[in-house]
């Protein structure tokens, strides 16, 4: 073998390992991306569990309130009637007591 051949050789090995440590610090790099894309992942995730847990919870009140809304509105017309029949009394007997 030439001195040519082995300095080329040796010339062609050292491309090759620089271009095998440049690919590796690429991979390196992706995969530091890929963790933190990763963890923002999981925290989004964890985010929108929290937000239907929460989200199931108003959802529960809210049919519990629709079960004794129309029970609400009931009492609501009864206390009204009750109002308006004791002004009634009231005024049924201020004006007894005037026309006297």
């Amino acid at each position: 073998m030439s001195i040519e051949t082995k300095e080329s050789g040796h010339d062609l090995t050292h491309y090759r390992l620089t271009m095998i440590e440049e690919t590796l610090r690429v991979v390196s790099e992706n995969l530091q991306r890929l963790t933190t894309l990763e963890q923002r992942h999981i925290d989004t995730r964890e985010s929108l569990d929290r937000a239907f847990d929460t989200i199931e919870k108003v959802d529960m009140r809210l049919k519990h309130v629709e079960l004794e809304m129309p029970v609400l509105k009931i009492v609501k017309n009864w206390v009204i009637t009750a109002v308006v029949g004791i002004v009634g009394l009231v005024a049924i007997a201020v004006f007894a007591l005037i026309t006297k």
